[in-house]
């Protein structure tokens, strides 16, 4: 054999190529089929878990609605015309009032509304000390007919040794126009 194959091993060689390369497509398609496969594992595993979460919120609806109709039922309503800016200054100074804590600035921002429900965001300045502050930020939080919600706060004490405190606070206090309490149908 001088370099030249006989007719019969050329045919031999070229069914080994042939099934070479079959059996290099056939490992290709199953190394793509097990790729896609644990995609689809990871997929379902995904959609399991969703849906899940979701049959047990569906399982809570009621317990929840109890929740946010209670919720609900602590907005305060103002008149149309009642000006919100002065309803909520003087609520806020009076719980103030109750618990020791000194006022001395309060700036409203302005209202907004989101869908049905209206918020005013107050800015204080205040003065107290470490007790009064933590029985006035838990009369807001308990506060009845009113909803508040401290959106920043910041502490500082007053001098050396004094045993006050003094800071400012940003209450967004919310609340239901008239109105909309109607449209509501309550």
């Amino acid at each position: 054999m001088t370099g030249k194959l006989s007719l019969r091993d050329r045919a031999l060689l070229l069914g080994v190529v042939v099934l070479a390369l079959y059996g290099l497509a056939a490992i290709l398609w199953f190394m793509k089929f097990d790729r896609d496969w644990s995609k689809s594992v990871k997929n379902y595993e995904s959609a399991v878990k969703t849906f899940s979460k979701e049959a047990a919120l569906i399982a809570k609806r009621d317990a929840l609605q109890a929740q946010y109709d209670e919720e609900q039922e602590k907005i305060p309503v103002l008149d149309d015309e009642e000006p919100a800016d002065t309803h909520w200054m003087a609520a806020l100074t009076a719980l103030a009032g109750e618990n020791n804590v000194s006022i001395s600035g309060k700036k409203p921002g302005r209202e907004e509304q989101e869908d049905v429900l209206n918020k005013l965001d107050v800015e204080l300045e205040w003065t107290a000390s470490l007790r009064c502050l933590v029985k006035f930020l838990y009369a807001l939080e308990t506060a009845d007919h009113a909803m508040f919600d401290v959106r920043s706060i910041g502490v500082a004490p007053v001098g050396r040794n004094t045993g006050y405190l003094k800071g400012k606070m940003t209450i967004c206090c919310a609340y239901l126009r008239d109105d909309e309490k109607k449209g509501k149908g309550k």
